[in-house]
């Protein structure tokens, strides 16, 4: 029998399947309107994703342990305006701004226990704040903690700073709720935007609220069939850099 050449099996050997990961972040636990799905449920879900906990709110610290003894992720959900009143000078960072942050920011590190790293709660006029942007990506640096922009405004140059200072950072892609468009469809059609950015470019992350009832039923049917078709569920820590 004829010897194959090595040239032949290499021509026939199937390719790799192509990365595609993908990060769930789940905004606004500690935070219960009525009508929220209990954290037990979301922290039940059986695939990774991860909890963005609100500081400051009446569930914050037991959230928190809950996601720790669910083993599911959690970072910290940090607001700048509308909830502090900032000055937001266009020149150098305000000292004034610099210590309301500051307060903020380590309060809410006693406060969410055991994270490494945090997203953005609104901060729609913050985040297109260069000074400080800059000076918050410095303070972040300085605490070891890595930094999603969740792009509230299209012109955020938060994730730019934080890359510049050297903090570990990563952009969200989509969202999956939005208020009154929110639904099962609309969560749907967001989600699937992300595998497909994620197939095309190898990573994505997507941002939804704990609140709806309609993203938590959509994620349940649709994230398993996502698993099926080759996408990975991966924590957000995963995907900063």
């Amino acid at each position: 029998m004829k010897a194959i050449s090595l040239g032949l099996l290499l021509f026939a050997a199937p390719a790799a399947a192509k990365e595609a990961r993908l990060a769930i972040v789940i905004d606004d636990f500690g935070y219960d309107p009525k009508g929220t799905p209990p954290d037990a449920e979301w922290y039940a879900l059986p695939w990774a994703f991860t909890a963005a906990i609100m500081p400051e709110s009446p569930r914050s610290a037991k959230s928190a342990a809950e996601a720790v003894a669910s083993k599911k992720e959690h970072i910290l959900h940090f607001p700048f305006d509308p909830f502090l009143t900032l000055k937001l000078s266009s020149g150098a960072v305000d000292s004034a701004d610099q210590a309301v942050v500051s307060k903020l920011l380590d309060k809410s590190l006693l406060q969410v226990a055991g994270v490494r790293g945090l997203n953005n709660h609104r901060s729609y006029r913050a985040t297109m704040n260069q000074p400080l942007m800059e000076w918050f990506a410095g303070r972040l640096k300085e605490k070891g903690l890595f930094f999603v922009d969740s792009r509230v405004s299209g012109k955020t140059i938060a994730f730019a700073e934080a890359r510049r200072v050297g903090v570990p950072a990563a952009i969200n892609d989509f969202f999956l709720d939005t208020g009154p468009k929110s639904g099962e469809a609309f969560c749907r059609r967001w989600l699937d935007a992300g595998a497909a950015v994620a197939r095309k470019r190898g990573s994505a992350i997507v941002i939804g609220h704990h609140y709806f009832r309609s993203t938590l039923e959509c994620l349940k049917k649709r994230v398993p069939e996502l698993q099926a078709s080759g996408i990975e569920f991966v924590p957000l820590s995963q995907l900063v850099h």
